[in-house]
């Protein structure tokens, strides 16, 4: 019997570092899972270096590149893969990170095994720039935790999700009127439409944080937009208010200096 066809959908922009990229396509390539396919959307991408990388791999992986002249940002490159996805499940990852040969085979038995979860997220190492590991994340486990966890933060690290295909038929697709928050927002779409979350309790992602990791998650526009989502969040979720002083904190941390946002990230993972 063939197993499900997995659906992975990424984007690849012209500040991704080619070492990290040939990184990230050989953890596809290296996955326990055999019936993959990749979705890859090339974000305004010009560089020779990124372009000769993917098609090296394109005879390692199956791959369906779509191409994108001016840089449209994550939530566009993502709700266009999802036009040609054609997996029951569909997988997330960021092009500088890395999966564990075993995340996609463990996440689609779960998904198998669990009906009602609408999708699930694992645990992740923190790595730096030369692949070192910096701290473990673990997450919220359950629905109802994940509910809860909400409330402060991110119930889902992004990149580790696998949906059901489903799953954008019940939250839609990734909001786009955002500036970095496009996955909060869908998080909040799909609880209020009644979709299950959980999180695999096993480190089965590598998240890469390198040196203009918070250079790039702060500044006034940053810290307005999470702090107007999170609002967003918050009504639509009715959440207490201890949500609302989590949303001010949120955003006022993201004003600091690059520095001091490092310190408070690695406190309050």
């Amino acid at each position: 019997m063939s197993k499900p066809l997995v659906s992975i959908i990424a984007s690849v922009y012209d500040g991704v570092k080619a070492k990290y990229l040939e990184k990230a396509l050989i953890s596809i390539a290296s996955q326990s899972y055999p019936n993959i396919e990749l979705i890859l959307v090339l974000d305004g991408v010009k560089r020779n270096d990124l372009l000769n990388i993917i098609k090296q791999y394109q005879s390692k992986i199956k791959m369906k590149i779509i191409k994108q002249f001016q840089k449209s940002g994550l939530a566009k490159a993502m709700n266009l893969a999802l036009k040609y996805v054609k997996g029951e499940f569909i997988c997330r990852m960021d092009m500088d990170d890395i999966s564990h040969p075993l995340r996609i085979e463990k996440q689609v038995e779960f998904l198998i095994k669990c009906l009602d979860i609408d999708v699930v997220g694992t645990w992740a190492i923190e790595i730096d720039e030369n692949g070192v590991e910096v701290f473990r994340k673990k997450m919220p486990v359950s629905h109802e935790e994940c509910y809860k966890f909400f409330i402060k933060r991110d119930p889902l690290i992004h990149p580790t999700a696998m949906f059901r295909k489903d799953f954008f038929k019940k939250a839609g697709p990734y909001p786009e009127d955002t500036y970095l928050a496009e996955d909060t927002m869908l998080w909040a779409n799909a609880f209020a439409a009644g979709c299950k979350f959980a999180n695999i309790p096993e480190y089965l992602y590598y998240f890469r944080i390198d040196k203009d990791f918070y250079k790039r998650r702060r500044g006034l526009k940053v810290a307005w937009d999470i702090f107007r989502c999170r609002i967003k969040v918050n009504r639509k979720l009715k959440y207490p208010l201890i949500s609302y002083i989590y949303a001010l904190l949120y955003g006022l941390i993201r004003l600091t200096p690059s520095s001091i946002l490092a310190l408070a990230y690695k406190k309050f993972r």
